[in-house]
């Protein structure tokens, strides 16, 4: 069964995203498989050099929300 050249690229035009997508995805496994991941060390002294700075910089914020509001109250009480 032959296909006129008109069912040809129609067929080519409802296949070419897929293969887009595909070719996507084949390339996010290659790249993927290039990525250098960190260790299980490394990891968790991450994590622990965030949680601290959370810390660190959560109470300067709120050492300084604590002092604009003492401010503000005094200024709203003149």
């Amino acid at each position: 069964m032959a296909r006129s050249a008109s069912q040809v690229g129609l067929l080519r035009k409802l296949v070419r995203p897929f293969v887009n997508v595909w070719q996507f995805l084949q390339d996010v496994h290659h790249e993927l498989e290039r990525v250098v991941w960190p260790s299980h060390e490394d990891t968790w002294s991450f994590t622990i050099i965030v949680l601290i700075t959370i810390v660190i910089v959560g109470t300067w914020v709120g050492a300084l929300d604590w002092i604009f509001a003492r401010i503000m109250g005094m200024l709203m009480h003149f």
